[in-house]
This record gives C-alpha cells, sequence and structure tokens, in this order.
C-alpha cells in the first residue's frame, strides 16, 4: 500500500506538471493573440484614419473649388451689371436695417 500511495503521488505530481506545463504554454498562447490583436486593431485605426484624412481633405478641396466658382459668377454678374448690382445691395441693405430696427 505504500508503494501505491507513493506511485499515486508520482502519478499526481506528474499530471500537475503536465498540467502546469499546458497553462504555461496557453497563457503563451494568449498573449501572443493579444498582441497580434491588438496591433492589426492599430493598423486598422490608422489605415482609417488616413483614409478620412483624404477625404477631408478632398472634400475641403471641392469646396473652396465651388466657393472660388461662385466668386468668379458673383463678380461677373456686378460688372456686367452694376446699376443692378448697386440697386440690390441697397435693397439688402435696406431691409437689414429695417430688421434690425425691431
Amino acid at each position: 500500500m505504500a508503494a501505491t500511495n507513493a506511485q499515486t503521488k508520482a502519478k499526481n505530481e506528474s499530471d500537475m506538471s503536465d498540467l502546469k506545463e499546458q497553462f504555461d504554454a496557453m497563457k503563451s498562447e494568449m498573449k501572443a493573440m493579444t498582441e497580434l490583436l491588438g496591433s492589426t486593431a492599430t493598423a486598422k485605426a490608422e489605415g482609417v484614419k488616413d483614409e478620412a484624412v483624404a477625404r477631408m481633405e478632398l472634400i475641403g478641396s471641392e469646396a473652396r473649388a465651388r466657393v472660388d466658382g461662385l466668386q468668379t459668377d458673383a463678380e461677373r454678374a456686378v460688372t456686367s451689371n452694376p446699376m443692378m448690382a448697386l440697386a440690390i445691395s441697397a435693397g439688402v441693405g435696406f431691409i437689414l436695417g429695417a430688421l434690425s430696427r425691431r
């Protein structure tokens, strides 16, 4: 019976050693997966940021082009019809003045 207890104890210690090795291996794998997930998320976030910046620059340049076009059109309209432009600006000034008195 003493031999059986010694054998059982040795088997239990061996099993515990195997479990500890498996746990350590799983812990290392989890650490590696966590690092991979973190680096993947960082790369994805940087890609999304770069894409957003590029889109904002494109939208900004399109808006600038539209404003420049509208400004050019307005300048042409004023140059071709100065009396009408003067009348419109006087009318708008009168209306704004009347509204601001109230």
